[in-house]
């Protein structure tokens, strides 16, 4: 918007020159603003991670904003596909987030259904790949969240978080078919949550600028009908600096913190599309989690993006095992196509890099 604003002003003046200057008192036009207009893009998918392998299937972004003021609006969003994988998973999902009432008010939700056969390789630094074990659940999960605007940048929030597994099928004689495991039976889980915000950023798709602090605490127990009473706490602290025209650093530090009774598959988990990539979803996993990692983002066209990526991280049972010397490390490289460029949504391409592993994530939206 600087660049368009500057050709303009620019070329007023060279034209209130050639005509030897306005008039006293005149003013120039001010150029007017594109009306913002909702897009809906839908379209069928093929992409592959290393928790899926190659999937396809069908789905789209809906984006919009609310009020009359649509510039000063932030950009509302409803996702949702469908998808069947090579490794015998199928996925619905709808994930919204709108912003009400001049952005004071954010509504968001999680609604989705699976059959996700998963790899286990036991909980802490000592697993090993050689442990390697299958798993199939059968997920339901519906989380349902709202935030208020307390003052200026600052949002408070309250979350339900529901979720139903069954586990359909687990590998004989494995770590999970013994049963000692918490959560290896499958089991529902019913919690309530409160959350504390700090934005400052300039987009929620494509942030080029600000800060983001979220801090978010849940308790899961009986009273809410939940199978397993367990606790979890969440710090992310996300900053995003302008190092040249549509050039971004984003740096990200994170902390995932659990107590209680924790099902396995709900510890703290390294590895994924956003958090440490290039290690398996799960590969590493406790009650604790500490990692930050940095983006380089850089557009060289109006659609066309590069990036580059590198993280270190560390799991751990208890804050007195943090010291442990084992931190993990990711890197990588990857690709951006714009999709909308008035809001920021973005196609990307990653292929990353850990210990004696490597990942290549076909996904939407940035990782963080």
């Amino acid at each position: 918007m600087i660049k368009i604003r500057t050709a303009c002003l620019a070329a007023l003046l060279a034209a209130s020159l050639a005509r030897g200057g306005p008039a006293a008192g005149a003013q120039e036009p001010a150029p007017e603003k594109e009306p913002y207009k909702a897009k809906l893009i839908g379209l069928p998918f093929i992409y592959y991670s290393p928790e899926t392998k190659l999937a396809f299937g069908a789905g789209g972004v809906f984006n919009f904003r609310t009020g009359l003021d649509k510039q000063a609006a932030r950009t509302s969003s409803v996702w949702g596909y469908a998808s069947y994988n090579l490794a015998k998973q199928f996925n619905v999902l709808v994930k919204p987030e709108i912003y009400l009432k001049a952005n004071g008010l954010i509504l968001n939700g999680t609604f989705g259904y699976a059959r996700a056969p998963q790899r286990f390789y036991g909980v802490g630094n000592d697993s090993r790949s050689a442990d390697e074990e299958s798993y199939t659940p059968r997920i339901l999960e519906i989380q349902v969240g709202v935030k208020r605007r307390v003052a200026g940048s600052l949002f408070g929030g309250l979350r339900f978080d529901f979720e139903d597994v069954m586990m359909e099928k687990v590998e004989p004689g494995g770590l999970l078919d013994a049963g000692d495991i918490i959560g290896s039976r499958g089991g529902m889980l019913a919690g309530l949550g409160a959350s504390l915000d700090w934005d400052t950023r300039d987009s929620v798709l494509f942030p080029r600028r600000g800060v983001l602090l979220q801090l978010q605490g849940d308790a899961y127990g009986a009273i809410a009908g939940s199978d397993y009473s367990f606790s979890r706490l969440k710090l992310d602290l996300r900053k995003y600096l302008p190092v040249g025209t549509d050039q971004v650093l984003a740096v990200q530090a994170f902390l995932h913190s659990t107590g209680g009774e924790v099902p396995f598959h709900r510890l703290a988990l390294l590895g994924g599309e956003s958090l440490m990539r290039g290690y398996y979803k799960g590969r590493f996993r406790d009650k604790g989690l500490i990692a930050i990692q940095a983006e380089y983002r850089a557009l060289l066209t109006t659609r066309i993006g590069v990036a580059g990526f590198a993280g270190l991280a560390d799991i751990f049972p208890g804050w007195a095992g943090l010291n442990d010397g084992r931190l993990k490390f990711s890197v990588g490289t990857g690709l951006r196509y714009v999709i909308s460029k008035s809001d920021g949504a973005t196609l990307r391409l990653d292929l990353a890099w850990g210990q004696r592993s490597f990942g290549l994530y076909a996904t939407a939206q940035e990782a963080f």
